[in-house]
């Protein structure tokens, strides 16, 4: 098996610490997952020649307040020309987290704001009827916890989308587009420790009150989201069986 973790990040060590994340969870070796990061304008997604599937990480970039004029802007683009590409020639499917959620929208015809912002923390995540057809979600707890953290919500799917779950806090925490990408607004990487990691890199960007940091940090801790984190080894398992098919 050979997956691709897409990093649009800066810095090392939260690179770094991502890709952990996302090795914990989806249960691969290092020697199957390959890290490829997007931190110039210019990176190139690289070649996916008998790739299994991809992970989209997330980001600090947001579509409502860009982070910069070139970066931003180039890499976004290139991360959803790629996904439209797979999805029409079905290649491997794929699995964005956080950021992905907005900037697939925006690109692909929806609408994103910042009406369900979610503070970092646990969010309940509610599966709809269209979720028990899903590959993905269909076998798991109709409710659990995932960790959240953004500023941008979408607001309007894109056309042919399909809300696979919703919750109280933000009405869109995941959906499918075609049948091969999936997209959750919450963090399947990441449980409490691991989003407080997270954060010791991105203290000053806003994503709580100045003055709350030790507030919010306490509600982080001591929350079970073990059903979350086992999205990332189902993708592993299904995007596998689809690759044995073939």
């Amino acid at each position: 098996m050979k997956f691709i973790l897409l990093s649009p990040r800066r810095g090392e060590d939260v690179i770094a610490a991502e890709y952990d994340d996302f090795l914990t969870f989806t249960g691969l070796r290092p020697d199957q997952l390959e890290a490829r990061v997007l931190d110039e304008a210019d990176s190139e997604l690289g070649d996916f020649t008998g790739v299994t599937g991809v992970f989209i990480g997330g980001s600090p970039f947001t579509i409502t307040s860009p982070v910069d004029d070139v970066w931003q802007p180039a890499v976004s683009r290139r991360l959803a020309d790629f996904v439209k590409d797979t999805l029409e020639h079905r290649r491997f499917p794929i699995f964005a987290a956080c950021y992905g959620t907005s900037m697939l929208a925006h690109y692909l015809g929806g609408r994103v704001g910042q009406t369900h912002s979610e503070e970092p923390g646990p969010s309940r995540v509610i599966l709809t009827e269209e979720a028990s057809r899903d590959p993905l979600v269909r076998d798991l707890p109709s409710e659990f916890l995932g960790m959240s953290g953004h500023k941008d919500s979408v607001e309007q799917l894109p056309p042919e989308a399909v809300l696979l779950a919703t919750g109280p806090t933000c009405p869109v925490q995941m959906y499918r587009l075609g049948s091969n990408v999936w997209v959750s607004q919450f963090h399947p990487e990441m449980d409490g420790a691991r989003i407080l990691k997270r954060l010791s890199f991105y203290e000053d960007d806003g994503y709580y009150e100045e003055g709350r940091a030790e507030e919010v940090h306490a509600q982080l801790l001591g929350h079970d989201t073990r059903v979350s984190n086992s999205l990332l080894h189902r993708f592993v398992e299904h995007a596998a069986s689809l690759c044995a098919a073939a």
